[in-house]
């Protein structure tokens, strides 16, 4: 079932993406720069971060461990560096959440506890 779930988003994305440049009459050269922008912008903040973390926090869920507030942090620069490397509006808006300090401050506790609830089972 997760994966139908995520096939539909992943195939409705672009179609939302196209609509938003469509409705608001975006221009090619417009939106051809943004995306490097975007791009290179997501590109430094997840190598800031390297792909190394994504070990040590598989090794402190499959030890029953609840990531630390740091490791969380961490995976959520690298993710919100990946939503700004893919093309599109909405997969910005998410990036730029992602790796602002206040915002991401706010997310991490609810992030640590779904890890403690849904991946190590509430211990």
């Amino acid at each position: 079932m997760r994966l139908l779930i995520w096939a539909a988003v992943l195939l409705a994305l672009p179609v939302l993406e196209y609509g938003m440049f469509h409705v608001t009459g975006a221009s090619l050269p417009l939106i051809f720069a943004q995306c490097i922008f975007t791009g290179v912008i997501g590109w430094y903040f997840a190598r800031q971060e390297g792909l190394d973390l994504w070990s040590l926090l598989e090794a402190d869920v499959a030890n029953g461990r609840v990531p630390t507030v740091e490791g969380v942090e961490a995976m959520m620069i690298v993710l919100g560096g990946w939503a700004l490397i893919i093309p599109g509006w909405i997969t910005d808006l998410l990036g730029a959440v992602l790796v602002t300090p206040p915002i991401r401050g706010m997310l991490i506790p609810q992030v640590r506890e779904v890890i403690r609830t849904r991946l190590i089972g509430g211990r």
